[in-house]
């Protein structure tokens, strides 16, 4: 599917022109099997309407479309069409079978929509997919390998000899075949016994274990099995029967899950690309409403009524605070045990102000560790004394509360230096919401790059042109604000931090 902006800019891709605008169809969940016999075939849908009927949408055709990849079971893919404009996450695994060719049956859970699945969405449902598949493994697992172990011991109670004896004395020369046959089955089920019933699967731990174990046995099923091969037209058992202990809990997960999707994708659909302290500073829409974790009451946070007033003490160096944050670069807030508070105040104030591509509050995940291994990127905090100086070795940018300094890069640019100008704020709470209408206007200046891009599409500078040249820190800043407005077109455009020909720039310290 293509939409109005991909006529704007420059297109990436090719569409068939009949098929540029489409119908949007609601999302639903489906399970797809790839039969041996048929082809793929859906197996179950699950959606939000009344009896999860589908409109507009040929189920079969999808299922073609979904195991026509190539691809690795226990992985997920994000699939495009572009004939019906239908995106897909699938994720792919199989189960055993002892009729089935290579003794495999290949299965897909995917969840299709007309939106692009966001990163919150793949991560989700990713997530949900391994916790959802891990009982439905084991005990087909299991239940593959009573068979495997009831076949080999029925193969070791025949003897060969009588075998063919029978088979010759029964003078159909078609049975002959059989004994061959089932020589050949005994062989491959041999091979399976030692492939599964191995220490490392035997150890393996999988979540929500509601398997019952299948450890009685089961010779005339064996039996049964056996028999089988001497019919090759023989239907191949029903999924359901492969895992027989956890089949039933797939389709109220499926419809759990239908619904906890939809529900993320509803709430993360707003007008806003990006967010700053839960508020759209770029906006696809006039105007947008969202409301703040404050007290709008008192005009205070909770942490204000403890007496932190961390941001007001470095008004006027916000913008060399800001910078490295506003690049995407790692930075990492530190203090002593007795500087806990200010430390966590400063590091979720920080985290409210970062442009985000959700609304969703992520400076609540933001936490301290003392454990600098436990920091991942972005914006970290970290707990130290003044001489444990060898924690900070990993990060350029460090904000130190124990010496009330800023280590960082020199910033060379004029976007943000209207925050570097010593002002007078009454609280963090009025700070904010000025950085915040601040940056809104630099994403102004980022949305006029964005749709000059057609032009020239391959850098900033040659888009604003030749009287409005900007420096490379501004340049790095835009760079990141569109790469969070969409992150596909414009992340070829990072560059690399020599490209400039002018080396790593020199570290500095400022006292705050």
């Amino acid at each position: 599917m293509i939409s109005f902006e991909d006529f704007l800019l420059r297109p990436s891709k090719v569409v068939d022109p009949f098929y540029r605008f489409v119908a949007k169809i609601d999302p639903f969940l489906t399970l797809v099997e790839f039969c041996q016999v048929i082809g793929p075939r859906p197996l179950a849908v699950v959606s939000q309407q009344p009896d999860d009927k589908i409109r507009g949408v040929d189920i079969n055709e999808m299922a073609i479309w979904l195991m026509s990849s190539d691809t690795v079971p226990g992985t997920m893919i994000v699939l495009e069409n572009n004939q019906t404009g239908i995106y897909a996450a699938a994720y792919y695994f199989n189960l055993y079978d002892m009729r089935a060719r290579a003794f495999q049956r290949n299965l897909c859970i995917a969840y299709l929509c007309s939106e692009k699945p966001t990163k919150e969405t793949l991560h989700h449902f990713s997530t949900t997919m391994k916790k959802l598949v891990s009982p439905v493994l084991i005990c087909n697992r299991r239940l593959f390998i009573r068979h495997v172990t009831d076949i080999v011991k029925f193969s070791d109670s025949v003897d060969e000899t009588t075998l063919k004896q029978y088979y010759t004395l029964n003078g159909d020369s078609q049975k002959l075949t059989d004994a061959s046959r089932f020589n050949v089955v005994f062989e491959q089920t041999r091979l399976l016994k030692s492939k599964f019933l191995t220490k490392r699967f035997q150890e393996m731990a999988f979540e929500d274990d509601i398997c019952c174990g299948h450890n009685t046995e089961n010779m005339g099923e064996a039996e049964d099995i056996i028999c089988s091969f001497r019919v090759p037209s023989i239907p191949l058992s029903p999924v359901e029967t492969l895992t027989p202990c956890a089949y039933d809990s797939i389709i109220p997960k499926l419809r759990k899950l239908c619904s906890e999707l939809n529900s993320s994708s509803n709430s993360s659909n707003t007008p806003g690309a990006l967010f700053c302290g839960l508020r759209p500073i770029a906006t696809m829409a006039p105007i947008t409403t969202s409301s703040m974790p404050w007290n709008t009451e008192s005009g205070i946070t909770d942490c204000d009524m403890r007496g932190e007033e961390t941001m007001k003490a470095i008004t006027g160096h916000l913008g060399d605070v800001l910078f490295p944050l506003l690049c995407g670069e790692d930075m990492v807030v530190c203090g002593a045990e007795q500087r806990r508070s200010t430390v966590d105040d400063m590091l979720r104030k920080l985290g409210k102000v970062v442009p985000r591509e959700s609304a969703r509050r992520v400076e609540d995940d933001l936490r301290m560790e003392k454990d600098p291994n436990k920091i991942g990127n972005g914006l970290g905090g970290l707990l130290c004394n003044r001489n444990e100086t060898g924690k900070l070795a990993r990060w350029r940018n460090i904000l130190d509360m124990n010496r009330c300094i800023l280590k960082t890069f020199h910033y060379d640019g004029t976007l943000l230096s209207g925050l570097n100008k010593k002002r007078k704020f009454p609280s963090d709470r009025s700070l904010i919401l000025f950085i915040i209408a601040y940056l809104t206007n630099i994403c102004q200046l980022a949305y006029v790059c964005r749709y000059l891009f057609i032009r020239s599409p391959n850098s900033v500078d040659k888009v604003l042109g030749e009287q409005q040249k900007i420096s490379s820190d501004d340049e790095r800043i835009l760079i990141n604000l569109l790469m969070g407005i969409d992150f596909e077109k414009f992340n070829r455009l990072k560059l690399s931090p020599n490209k400039d020909g002018g080396g790593a720039k020199p570290s500095r310290t400022i006292n705050l």
